[in-house]
Order: structure tokens, then C-alpha cells, then sequence
């Protein structure tokens, strides 16, 4: 009788781990608040051609290396001339407005900066206009009325005397890229070996350039040949709000506005660099629908660790609390969509 218990019971929990088994890996029900078909018209995403140009990616990495281990090893020499583009300079500057002192917009211990490159910081271009064929000890009074929509409004719209002085005024001593400079400074034997060097070296550097050009052109031959008729406003707003917080801190970086990082980086502005993005996602969207492609639990549990990762977290949890699942979800299927389409590509280099 026991062993007749025990056999039932065995039977009840095998059923029961075999229903917990099927519920761990059950596909995910996504929720979205609109339909994709109402706004995309899917066009061709399988077979896509596209060429990428391996060999101009990898000169343009080698040739940024060399560029930047030659600024490395340039060295200045002070001259008693007028300060011409290249030359690394240092210069303190005061300003004033109403006889007070502009604390804000003034540096008395100096900036060292390589005239025609670099910038005082503080985007008067009179002021970096006026530093050239200044000599070692001039000053030089320059009168700025100040924009309007300067970025720090406590000084927008002044009337300000700046007063520039040229403490030093260093020529730049370049390196010539040869067979006897690269010996004595990198240790290879002629400029062929060194470059040789230089591209194996920044081989992962390379092979992600041309990852993102296969990636760049794939997607921008899907979004071509698709029609995207609308945008919804819940994903306007939610690509938006990620790209105010992404774009604004690359735009910060650069001491520039959305505006003009947009402009500079993609030749768009900023909205319509969101309405873009949202179009890229409603077709990739339409692929994950056409192609069913879905997530089961065991592949967002197995993937959510490498997937925050790549998108910069290092701790699953706080990428999970941060999102959500139902985002981070959404996000994994257009990321599953986009390596198929890329995977059904028809990929050459030259």
C-alpha cells in the first residue's frame, strides 16, 4: 500500500515540475498599444545586397592611429613671431562688464591650447579670431556684445571688455611618418611594419566598423524599401525621451546643443532623428510580427545578463528595474529581427 502512495505521489510531482518546465518556457505575451501594420507598409528585408568597403574602413582607423601618435610625439619650440594655426599657445583673459569682473567668463592662470584646433571654451569666436598674430607678452582689448541666447543667461545679452593676454607662443615640431622614425620611436623597422602593426592591433576596432556598416546599410536598404505612413504617439514620446537622455549627454560631451550634435553627426535634426529612429523601430517591429518571432522565458533569463551589458549595465537587476520587462522584451525581438535580416543579407567587401 505505502508503495502504491509513493508511486502516485512521484507521478503528481513529475506532472507538476513537467507543467512548471512548460511554464518557464512559455513565449512571452508582448502588449503594444498599437497595431504595426496600421503604419508600416513591409518592404523587401530578405536577400538584401549591400557592399561594404572593408579596406576604406581599415585606412581610415590606421590613418586616425598614425595621425594621433604623431600628435603624441609633437613636440613645441617657443618663437618670438605672431601666432599662426598649430601653434600651442597660452593665454590668460579677463572680462569685465560695468567695471565688475566677469568671474564666470574669465581664466588668469591661463588656457594652453593649439591655435586653430582646440577652443577657449566659450563660444566667442572673436575672441579665438583675435588670438591670431598675437606675440609673447601682447594684450590685445576686444569689445563683445554678447548673444542674446548665450548658454549662461547671467551673461547673455552684455556688453563685454575682454582682455586678452599671450604669455607663450610655442611652434609645433611635427615627426615625419619614415623607415628611421618609426625605428627609433615605435621600434619597427620600416613604415610598412608599423602600419602592419597598427591595423592588427585595432583588428576588434575594425571588424566593429565593418559590423556597423553591414548593419547601417541593411537596415537603411529595409527602411527604403518599406512605407512608414505614421508614427504612434506613445512610441514617439518613448524614443524621445531615451534619445533626450542618450543624445543629451554625447551633446554635453561635445559642448554642444541636440540640435547641433544631430546636425553634425547625422546631418538631421533632432526631431527628425527621432522620427527616423521610430520609423527603423515600426519596421523592425513588422518583421518581428511577419516572421513570429518571439522569446520564450529560458531565452530572456539566459540573454538578459549579455543584453543589459551591451547596452551598458552592468547589473541585470537595475537594467530590469530601470525598463521594465515588457520594454527590455520589445527591445530583444527588434534586436532578434535586425540580426535576421542581417543574417539573410548578401554581404560582399572590397
Amino acid at each position: 500500500m505505502r508503495k502504491i502512495f509513493l508511486k502516485k505521489t512521484s507521478i503528481v510531482l513529475l506532472s507538476a515540475a513537467m507543467l512548471m518546465t512548460t511554464a518557464c518556457n512559455s513565449k512571452i505575451k508582448v502588449n503594444y498599444d498599437y497595431n504595426v501594420d496600421d503604419y508600416v507598409q513591409l518592404g523587401q528585408f530578405k536577400d538584401i545586397s549591400v557592399t561594404v568597403d572593408r579596406t576604406s574602413i581599415e585606412n581610415k582607423i590606421v590613418e586616425d592611429q598614425i595621425k594621433q601618435d604623431v600628435e603624441d610625439n609633437t613636440t613645441y619650440t617657443e618663437v618670438e613671431r605672431g601666432a599662426v594655426a598649430s601653434d600651442q599657445i597660452l593665454v590668460t583673459y579677463t572680462a569685465t562688464s560695468s567695471g565688475s569682473t566677469l568671474s564666470g567668463l574669465t581664466n588668469t592662470d591661463g588656457v594652453t591650447m593649439i591655435l586653430g584646433t582646440d577652443s577657449l571654451g566659450l563660444e566667442i569666436n572673436e575672441l579665438e579670431e583675435a588670438l591670431y598674430g598675437m606675440r609673447e607678452g601682447e594684450t590685445k582689448v576686444i569689445v563683445v556684445d554678447m548673444p542674446i541666447d548665450y548658454s549662461s543667461e547671467l551673461y547673455a545679452g552684455k556688453k563685454v571688455v575682454f582682455e586678452l593676454s599671450m604669455r607663450t607662443v610655442a611652434q609645433a615640431n611635427v615627426p615625419m611618418i619614415t623607415n628611421a622614425y618609426v625605428k627609433e620611436t615605435f621600434g619597427y623597422d620600416t613604415v610598412v611594419e608599423y602600419r602592419e602593426a597598427i591595423k592588427e592591433t585595432l583588428k576588434s576596432d575594425i571588424d566593429s566598423k565593418v559590423e556597423e556598416e553591414v548593419q547601417s546599410q541593411v537596415l537603411s536598404s529595409i527602411q527604403d524599401s518599406s512605407k512608414v505612413t505614421g508614427y504612434p504617439d506613445s512610441l514617439l514620446d518613448e524614443i524621445k525621451s531615451r534619445l533626450d537622455e542618450s543624445i543629451g549627454f554625447y551633446a554635453d560631451f561635445s559642448n554642444m546643443s541636440k540640435e547641433e550634435y544631430c546636425q553634425n553627426q547625422y546631418g538631421l535634426s533632432f526631431d527628425e532623428f527621432v522620427k527616423k529612429s521610430a520609423a527603423q523601430q515600426l519596421v523592425l517591429e513588422a518583421i518581428v510580427k511577419e516572421q513570429g518571432i518571439s522569446l520564450r522565458e529560458y531565452d530572456y533569463k539566459a540573454e538578459l545578463d549579455d543584453f543589459a551589458l551591451n547596452n551598458g549595465y552592468s547589473n541585470e537587476s537595475t537594467f530590469e528595474e530601470k525598463f521594465g520587462k515588457d520594454k527590455i522584451v520589445k527591445a530583444m525581438l527588434i534586436q532578434k529581427a535586425q540580426d535576421y535580416v542581417i543574417d539573410n543579407a548578401n554581404i560582399s567587401y572590397k
